[in-house]
């Protein structure tokens, strides 16, 4: 069976970027722990090529660009985290549309589950924070896998435990190491790019792009998730 034949039984988000917004706080916090350093990765963070990385990913790529003592990994990394969770506690916000496209896919019954890269104590601060635990069949984190994204495995393992086949997923992600994970593991993709990387060529490899959750009840999610499309 094709993968765009498979009915679609499960929307699987990502957290970072698409629940949340978040990234800024990952970016400020990191900026300002290697800036002690003096080292500067706000070149790295531009590019956008750290996106999608789990946070000791992160860290060992920049430690060794930056030369920067890999014995110093373990305690860049706790930092990060522990800035990170104290930022989502004080000032994070969710992004427009989550709880009306929770919404969209109950009303479809549609299965939902996060797989994320961020570690599972940050993820467990998020959806504390917004009262989400309950809205999600799975939660896995890659901290679980041998890879982050772009290896697909974090998305095997949440279809796994979703009890569907890869090929009945779609997911949503903001970033294009997402964008590869889910393609690789056969599922349909919905990018949701950053603003200043709406444009960029590479998220083609997505079925769709959208620019907020409030697009979920558009003509052409229906359509990428079999749905009746909506009238005008």
């Amino acid at each position: 069976m094709n993968t765009e034949d498979a009915p679609v039984c499960a929307v699987i988000f990502d957290l970072d970027g698409v629940i949340v917004d978040s990234e800024p706080i990952w970016r400020e916090v990191e900026i300002a722990i290697f800036d002690r350093f003096g080292a500067d990765i706000r070149p790295f963070i531009g590019s956008g090529h750290l996106m999608g990385m789990r946070v000791d990913e992160v860290v060992a790529y920049l430690c060794e660009h930056l030369s920067i003592a890999q014995a110093l990994e373990d305690k860049i990394v706790n930092d990060v985290v522990e800035g990170v969770v104290r930022g989502i506690k004080g000032s994070a916000t969710l992004l427009p549309g989550v709880f009306d496209a929770l919404s969209y896919c109950d009303e479809n019954a549609l299965l939902v589950a996060i797989a994320s890269g961020s570690v599972p104590v940050v993820i467990d601060t998020i959806l504390e924070r917004f009262d989400l635990k309950g809205h999600f069949s799975v939660v896995h984190s890659s901290s679980d896998e041998q890879f982050g994204k772009p290896h697909p495995s974090i998305f095997l393992r949440t279809a796994l435990e979703l009890g569907v086949a890869p090929e009945e997923c779609v997911v949503i992600e903001d970033s294009i190491k997402g964008c590869i994970a889910a393609k690789a593991a056969r599922m349909r993709v919905i990018a949701m790019p950053e603003r200043r990387f709406e444009h960029d060529p590479r998220f083609s490899i997505a079925d769709i792009r959208i620019t907020s959750l409030k697009d979920l009840r558009s003509g052409p999610v229906a359509e990428l998730l079999g749905l009746q499309v909506p009238l005008a």
